[in-house]
């Protein structure tokens, strides 16, 4: 969601991507492609451990 935003105008990690691409700025891109897929790892990973904290609460699994 944060590379597709970066289209609409934020200035976020996304739009260091796009600055990266570019300019062909191979560091830059790489950096900011791992941070984000290092964000949206631990995200992923928090709603699921909520997720399953909550069904575990509710008696469904």
């Amino acid at each position: 969601m944060l590379v597709i935003a970066a289209l609409i105008g934020t200035t976020d990690l996304g739009q260091s991507i796009y600055v990266a691409l570019g300019r062909a700025d191979m560091g830059l891109g790489l950096s900011a492609g791992i941070a984000m897929a290092l964000l949206a790892m631990v995200a992923d990973r928090t709603v699921q451990g909520f997720a399953s904290a909550r069904k575990r609460a509710m008696g469904l699994t």
